[in-house]
């Protein structure tokens, strides 16, 4: 009788962990950030230099909120190291202001995703300033950089890319069965 209930037990943690492993497809999340990290390195044009969005931001942003209990900090961390290797800036820079946009994100899901679209691009408009701040007050820190209005072109084009990307990537995510 015991063995029959322990048995029974295994065989549903067996198939929970099966079905889990499957809905939790890391790859598709490890693709778009790659792909965010990737529209980050190229060179805009001269008048569209301090309005590009941050393509990671708005990528680690949109996992946070559907899977905030497999996304988090320690993802927007590496991601933001990434930004940090591959631009050549002070190392950690990028990773504090992305992990902050990480705990943000993953602590506040529930709340955000009852929102608007709209409102959740008022929220990616904070979020990414606060970002910009933390990276523009390091580098300032260090002696690299001033501090100008300029740097927040970049928090409003994210957040007027908010839908496009929220769009695409919830399409994805939908039909990949991601989260």
């Amino acid at each position: 009788m015991i063995s029959n209930r322990l048995n029974q037990g295994l065989f549903q943690v067996r198939k929970m962990s099966r079905y889990r492993f499957r809905k939790s497809s890391y790859g598709i999340v490890l693709v778009t950030l790659a792909i965010g990290l990737v529209l980050d390195l190229i060179t805009y044009f001269e008048w569209m230099k301090y309005a590009e969005p941050d393509w990671v931001l708005l990528i680690l942003f949109y996992w946070c909120l559907i899977m905030p209990d497999r996304i988090g900090v320690g993802h927007g961390w590496i991601a933001g190291l990434m930004i940090d290797i591959l631009n050549y800036s002070l190392l950690g820079q990028h990773a504090l202001a992305k992990a902050f946009v990480a705990l943000f994100a993953v602590t506040t899901s529930r709340r955000i995703r009852t929102y608007d679209l709209w409102q959740q691009c008022i929220i990616v408009f904070f979020i990414s300033s606060i970002d910009i701040g933390i990276t523009v007050w390091i580098a300032n820190f260090t002696g690299n950089t001033e501090i100008r209005l300029v740097y927040w072109q970049s928090a409003l084009m994210s957040a007027l890319l908010w839908p496009v990307i929220f769009m695409a990537l919830r399409f994805l995510s939908i039909r990949r069965r991601v989260g």
